[in-house]
């Protein structure tokens, strides 16, 4: 489970309450997981999929009004993301196999989204706030 001071804050709060809105819907799966819930595992995952790709679409359209020069490898890594993440989902809608979305959001999921965090949305935050301060 990860708490909300493990989870870095950046420069935008509305960044900042949606990051938090993901963790709280990877820790209910993680919860999930652990009772072996597929029903719920289903709907979170689906949930959490919906949810990001609207973070990143909003995310982008923070990018774009700010002319942030690192737009395109930011852009990228949403994307890989994405597809990872809609992989993941086809896959439990086959198979129904929690271990596999366990192994998933232990092994690269919580750990890269707080990376991403610290490192790609830290920096553009900063950069979109310097650029337009209101």
């Amino acid at each position: 489970m990860t708490t909300q001071e493990q989870l870095p804050m950046v420069a935008i709060p509305s960044m900042n309450d949606t990051h938090l809105e993901e963790m709280i819907i990877i820790d209910k799966l993680d919860t999930a997981i652990a009772n072996s819930d597929v029903d719920t595992i289903a709907k979170l995952i689906s949930e959490l999929l919906e949810h990001t790709t609207i973070h990143f679409a909003n995310e982008e359209t923070i990018m774009l009004e700010a002319q942030y020069p690192d737009y395109q490898a930011h852009k990228s890594e949403h994307d890989r993301h994405l597809q990872e993440l809609g992989s993941l989902v086809n896959y439990f809608e086959r198979t129904r196999e929690p271990k596999a979305i366990y192994a998933y959001s232990k092994g690269n999921l919580t750990p890269w989204r707080i990376h991403h965090v610290e490192t790609m949305d830290a920096a553009m935050a900063k950069y979109a706030t310097e650029k337009n301060p209101h």
